[in-house]
């Protein structure tokens, strides 16, 4: 998704972002059937170094897969990957497959393929280190394969076979339940129940001391595993002396892959009960809980910020406020939302008209942007979800826009008031300038208590979610936090 036209369309980790992928310029609501694409830079003004930014290392010629790679390798710097393993993969991939620019169903196959043997030898090798009682290797042996499923995860829309989702979300839950199973001190695993939904969450402790702690709550974006905040804030956490809490929120891990259940922009409803059952163990600080968001959560969280009470700070990285802005189809945006103020009928008919021609548009779009389409588009609706695992186009893609009209929230960045910290990134054509205009739309926090970091590829932080450099971001990230959180 770093480039604006179907012919080359790529994705990014945790990213939930469609931008280039999709249909644009009004051709899905007026049926014409050879599309027409819209540049995602046209749309959210992009630095003017987004496209042009160097990476730090390309693995492959696809940018769909180097993005994604981009993160397992980076993972290796907190334990969750090695980089000899992933760089094995990334040649056996690149074996089979001839590194090509543009990506087929074939594709796609083989990464999952290598991700999944990969994953299945460290599954292995982790029973065994069990087994002999090497508690430790077993516990970062089961981290790597639990990352390693998580690549297959990732992808496995793209393949011949898209039904396979939830079994390979099973795979990458059970290796990080059995990694957690060999961590020291053990995480305790509770649920809360927020509204209707059952929310897995997982406690982590420096210690068994239980000493009264301040503790971050990580809020993972659209398609991050459990395994992967690892890297975006568990381990610097648990370094620093924090609790640290991971959640399972709508749209995301099991109540995405099992339950079907999508996202929800009411995201105060969401993190208000954990922080208040947080609050209340005896081994937390209740003055001193922090909510970092992750990628979309770096949106979702401005809401949590304004109106959950309990919070002493928020960190959103990157920082966002407007997802239909940021889809790249703004002229079919424009026709669904002007259709929720008409008339039943008319409204009836606008939907027939928009979902016809995004299914006549189909067989136009490539596999590679089909399977962006498809993975961008699950997590908001579950007919979506349902849609892309049996390989079919979106067949409501006026209810997917209708969905994707919730999720703005600069209202809830004006009205935050706690001490917050935004951070951005160089190469960013996702979320472009909306860190910057969002930390304009900051007006009742006061000065000292905001900040904005932009994150640059001089620091080999380019590109969303910095892929390559998550210790150094964490580093600057806690240096800010230790103002509010320890004392």
């Amino acid at each position: 998704m770093r480039c604006a036209t179907i012919r080359h369309v790529q994705t990014a980790r945790r990213s939930f972002l469609v931008g280039s992928a999709l249909i644009a310029g009004g051709t899905v609501a007026s049926g014409v059937a050879e599309p027409a694409m819209a540049s995602a830079a046209t749309h959210h003004r992009p630095s003017p170094d987004s496209v042009t930014v160097p990476r730090a290392v390309s693995p492959f010629n696809a940018g769909t897969f180097n993005d994604e790679g981009l993160f397992v390798l980076g993972a290796a710097g907190c334990g969750t990957a090695d980089v000899g393993e992933v760089l094995t993969a990334f040649d056996a991939i690149n074996a089979r497959t001839g590194n090509p620019p543009r990506l087929v169903r074939a594709d796609f196959d083989a990464y999952v393929e290598v991700f999944l043997a990969t994953a299945a030898r460290l599954a292995a090798l982790a029973q065994s280190s069990r087994l002999a009682g090497q508690t430790v290797t077993a516990r970062y042996q089961h981290l790597r394969a639990s990352n390693y499923y998580t690549q297959a995860l990732f992808f496995v829309l793209g393949t011949r076979h898209p039904a396979r989702e939830e079994a390979f979300f099973d795979l990458v839950n059970q290796q990080f339940h059995a990694a957690l199973a060999a961590w020291t001190p053990t995480p305790v695993q509770f649920t809360v129940q927020a509204g209707p939904y059952a929310l897995p969450v997982y406690f982590f402790r420096p210690d068994q001391s239980g000493a009264r702690r301040p503790t971050l709550l990580i809020s993972s974006g659209s398609d991050g595993q459990n395994v992967e905040s690892m890297q975006f804030g568990v381990v610097s956490g648990l370094q620093r002396g924090y609790n640290v809490a991971l959640f399972e929120g709508p749209g995301q891990m099991s109540l995405l892959f099992r339950h079907k259940i999508p996202f929800t922009p009411h995201w105060d409803q969401v993190i208000s009960p954990i922080v208040s059952v947080l609050g209340a163990r005896p081994d937390v600080r209740g003055d001193r809980i922090a909510l970092i968001g992750l990628s979309f959560a770096g949106m979702l969280c401005a809401r949590a910020a304004a109106r959950s009470p309990g919070l002493r700070a928020v960190v959103l990285e990157p920082a966002a406020f407007d997802m239909p802005r940021i889809w790249a189809d703004p002229k079919d945006i424009a026709v669904v939302r002007k259709a929720q103020q008409a008339p039943p009928a008319v409204r009836a008919r606008v939907r027939r008209e928009v979902n016809a021609g995004f299914t006549g548009a189909w067989r136009y779009i490539p596999p590679e942007a089909q399977f962006v389409i498809h993975k961008r588009s699950e997590i908001f609706q579950t007919r979506a979800l349902e849609d892309a695992r049996a390989g079919r186009p979106p067949s409501d893609y006026f209810g997917l826009l209708e969905a994707i009209l919730g999720f703005e929230f600069a209202a809830d960045y004006r009205s935050i008031t706690i001490p917050t910290l935004l951070t951005a990134n160089v190469g960013d054509t996702f979320f472009g300038q909306q860190p910057e205009e969002g930390f304009d739309l900051l007006s009742k926090v006061p000065a000292a208590d905001k900040k904005l970091i932009v994150f640059t590829s001089a620091e080999g932080a380019q590109g969303h979610d910095q892929p390559m450099a998550p210790q150094f971001a964490q580093e600057t990230i806690f240096d800010w936090l230790a103002r509010y959180m320890l004392d």
